[in-house]
């Protein structure tokens, strides 16, 4: 339907232009969405937990094994003198890579805050949330030296189609509420299109917290060793929100600061520059965060094709 919505009104415009626009979209999927798939899938099949208590120190020896030719453990000059294959040895391996592993699940969840808030198309949400689920994946895969079997690699890809499903609809309310408890002040309230702004940054942060929950699942997959349930590889919807919530604190820090900036300014003059009104709060506050991410310049070129659309056909 969103699909639909987008092609009906870029061809409005444009027969021409609706070509263009889902082409680049086709090419921004295969590029950042498949492209990513097939290499997870040649990646080293080598985690995953057990549920057998026998198989633990097998897996153990073999996980430590792995690790001690990690690329990035070896970049941080570890020190691998006293590693045996036990679980302290082990624990600290895990310990050292977590940093890292923050830090990729950082990079991602604030780029599909970004782009997702400022889409306004949830076709377009779930674009950039695929994108940014299977490059997260692989990239985390690739931190801890492989890949979950078969078995394992479905369920996580069954959560990155349910999040890519929910695109930003489920949980909104409660989305809603946490942005504007964080952010709404009184003399926000003259701000024009608050509504507006706000609803756009309550879907990037469901996104975002949609995104952090896949990550922690796959983090799970990779490093625990023993479950006897599955349940155990999910955590707890109050974990993740709070983690979304650490994650984006410094975004959500700036669009604070910019909205009490607009909150000064005339109604007026915002409203000359509000082609797209959330992008008033968004474009400098995750400039400041300087995240090194591809998929900000996929990102960036949707936001500013459909900005330019929404000129055009103003004009």
């Amino acid at each position: 339907k969103e699909f639909l919505q987008l092609y009906s009104y870029l061809s409005n415009i444009s027969p021409l232009l609706a070509i263009v626009v889902i082409a680049l979209l086709g090419i921004f999927i295969i590029y950042y969405g498949i492209l990513p798939i097939i290499q997870i899938i040649l990646l080293p099949t080598s985690l995953g937990p057990t549920r057998d208590l026998s198989k633990i120190d097998a897996i153990l020896e073999k996980r430590v094994k792995k690790l001690r030719g990690n690329h990035y453990l070896r970049e941080t000059n570890f020190d691998f003198s006293d590693i045996k294959a036990d679980n302290v040895s082990y624990e600290r391996m895990i310990d050292s890579l977590k940093p890292e592993a923050q830090r990729i699940r950082k990079k991602h969840v604030n780029s599909v805050f970004y782009g997702t808030a400022i889409s306004q198309n949830g076709f377009l949400d779930a674009i950039m949330i695929f994108s940014a689920s299977v490059n997260m994946v692989k990239e985390i895969f690739i931190l801890y030296n492989g890949r979950v079997n078969n078995k394992d690699l479905f369920a996580i890809a069954k959560k990155v189609y349910y999040s890519i499903i929910i695109g930003g609809s489920e949980g909104i309310e409660y989305a809603t509420e946490e942005v504007f408890s964080k952010l709404a002040t009184d003399s926000m309230k003259s701000i024009p299109f608050l509504d507006k702004i706000f609803s756009s940054l309550a879907d990037g942060f469901v996104n975002a917290v949609l995104l952090t929950r896949i990550s922690l699942i796959t983090e799970n997959y990779c490093t625990k060793l023993y479950i006897e349930k599955d349940r155990e590889l999910f955590p707890r919807p109050a974990f993740v929100i709070e983690t979304a919530k650490d994650l984006t604190k410094d975004l959500l820090a700036r669009i604070k600061d910019n909205m009490f900036t607009l909150a000064k300014e005339k109604s007026e003059s915002i409203l000359r520059k509000a082609v797209n009104p959330v992008t008033l709060v968004l474009d400098k506050s995750y400039q400041t965060l300087k995240v090194n991410n591809p998929l900000e310049y996929g990102a960036n070129i949707l936001k500013k094709s459909i900005d330019r659309i929404k000129i055009f056909k103003k004009k």
